[in-house]
């Protein structure tokens, strides 16, 4: 269908992110005052970081995944696209609960949204681990590394304990193996048409679901094993803490045209979440020098959203970041 235009530049064609890029532009261009948005390995948080919204991606098993198309069954999560926090965890909330249709939903804790929007958001002594500048790519633009800093300073002056600590895991290495079980999954699931060349998709979908080709029933559990393994040391590691800060992304919205397909730099610190079976909310957090939004991310451990939407609230009532919306008066004009 083609990439929508990120509404945040009217006179560049720039990418949305993606994949639920459509969901994102339609809510940041003032088109629907929020939407659903799919995350396999950063989905929703990528399309809200490059387009200015907040972005939950829920615990696996939150939300049911029932009438979805799948890409990985096993990573597939759906979750809001909005402008600010509460309006995600309503939304979360409506969503969430047991489904027959969706059996991983059955096992699933409730978790009380409510408490955690319920008056003032008080963060005094909540403990965040920010990530070190070590960590992050050589890429990352100046305005991201900007943002992660004021965010760490707008929390601590809510009260929050935030301590600066390398992550006990590799982004790079999981990245990667996520990406390996996203491939395996789609290949399994959409191998009786992904090939035909009768049939209208797009050539770097194919590839990418073609890659799950070469991986055999043993690798794929392999990884799933190892996926579990990980998933357990992050648990233990996250006791005593309420979130794991990183940027969203390291990078703002690239021009279409340079967009290197067989790069995945919007997925550096979004995929872990998927992998380690987390939940993880995406804030705005700044503009660039050309006015282009980036955005901070709270990793939480699993069915810890509550303390992600306190976190986020107080967050937001510290910054504006959340209430700047692009201008649009350039299409409106042509429009006229």
């Amino acid at each position: 269908m083609g990439a929508p235009w990120n509404p945040w530049d009217t006179r560049v064609h720039r990418v949305a992110g993606g994949s639920s890029s459509g969901s994102a532009v339609a809510v940041a261009a003032g088109l629907a005052p929020a939407a659903i948005g799919s995350d396999t390995g950063g989905s929703i948080r990528i399309p809200a970081a490059l387009c200015g919204l907040t972005g939950l991606k829920p615990t696996y098993g939150l939300i049911s995944l029932a009438g979805v198309v799948p890409l990985a069954l096993t990573l597939d999560s759906l979750g809001p696209l909005t402008h600010n926090v509460e309006d995600a965890a309503l939304l979360t909330a409506a969503m969430a609960g047991p489904d027959a249709r969706d059996t991983s939903t059955l096992a699933a804790p409730r978790v009380d949204f409510a408490a955690a929007l319920d008056s003032d958001p008080d963060i005094r002594g909540m403990r965040i681990t920010a990530l070190a500048a070590a960590d992050f790519p050589s890429t990352t633009e100046p305005a991201v590394v900007r943002a992660f800093d004021d965010a760490i300073a707008a929390l601590r002056e809510r009260g929050a304990i935030v301590e600066e600590a390398r992550a006990p895991f590799d982004f790079e290495d999981m990245m990667v193996r996520n990406g390996r079980i996203i491939a395996a999954e789609a290949w399994a699931t959409h191998r009786a048409y992904i090939e035909d060349p009768e049939l209208d998709i797009d050539p770097w979908v194919r590839k990418r679901t073609l890659a799950g080709k070469s991986i055999s029933a043993p690798a794929h559990a392999e990884e799933l094993a190892e996926r579990k393994r990980a998933a357990a040391i992050f648990s233990q590691w996250m006791r005593g803490r309420d979130a794991l800060l990183t940027p969203t992304l390291p990078i703002s919205a690239t021009p279409l045209d340079q967009v290197d397909e067989a790069a995945t730099p919007l997925a550096t610190f979004t995929r872990v979440a998927n992998y380690l079976g987390a939940c993880a909310l995406s804030l705005p957090a700044g503009l660039t020098s050309d006015g282009l939004p980036v955005a901070v991310q709270l990793i939480g451990a699993p069915f810890t959203e509550p303390a992600l939407v306190r976190l986020g609230r107080a967050y937001q009532r510290s910054t504006d970041w959340h209430l700047r919306r692009p201008d649009l008066s350039a299409w409106e004009q042509k429009r006229n």
